[in-house]
């Protein structure tokens, strides 16, 4: 019976996950405007019974799936879970790393860009509250910075800069003379990242 159970939530999870990348793979070949979810389970490869079974509704789902790695590796629940207590003289580091890994996931994923900007062109702001409550927790494993007592005001400047210059490489080729397109361009804006936490820290 034990194993019944076992082999059912881990069916379970598994086709959770189907879905939850189904969700970006429709918002990076269709768009936005069709997410629904006659065309998530199509993707999916499942009933969309499921979809209303697991997440409820499409709000639901689009809610998993900014908790999900699916949407960008540092907010995904099982990376918080993970994550280690961190002493007080490695936590500058420890959130350079975290902004690093993050700009590099909304580079390498166009879904979770264009679901940023349809977010800010509609004003829905159930999204903004599922990273909101995430980044509440990863401040709260990271701590504050020794030399800072304001962690959270920092990482919400730092976040909405990566936002807007990372949607920015979809219609522009540079912000006054860095270069958008290029990993050196990049690595210009990473160095700063990491000289503003470490000088702050």
């Amino acid at each position: 019976m034990k194993i019944d159970t076992k082999v059912k939530k881990r069916d379970r999870e598994r086709t959770k996950g189907k879905i939850l990348k189904a969700v970006g793979e429709v918002i990076e070949q269709h768009g936005t405007e069709k997410v629904g979810v006659n065309l998530i389970a199509r993707t999916a490869g499942v009933n969309k019974v499921l979809i209303y079974r697991y997440f409820e509704s499409v709000d639901g789902l689009m809610e998993q799936y900014v908790k999900s790695g699916e949407y960008t590796s540092t907010m995904a629940d099982e990376y918080i879970d993970n994550m280690n207590v961190v002493p007080p003289e490695e936590r500058s580091q420890v959130l350079s790393d975290l902004m690093q890994t993050f700009l590099t996931d909304l580079r390498e994923r166009k879904a979770t860009r264009d679901l940023l900007r349809w977010e800010i062109g509609t004003g829905k702001s159930m999204l903004s509250d599922a990273r909101n409550q995430i980044a509440t927790r990863i401040v709260e494993k990271v701590g504050e910075l020794p030399n800072f007592k304001d962690t959270s005001a920092l990482m919400a400047f730092l976040t909405a800069g990566i936002y807007y210059m990372t949607i920015a490489t979809d219609y522009r080729e540079k912000m006054i003379d860095v270069d958008l397109h290029s990993d050196e361009g990049w690595k210009r804006i990473e160095n700063v990242i990491h000289r503003i936490i470490a000088t702050i820290a």
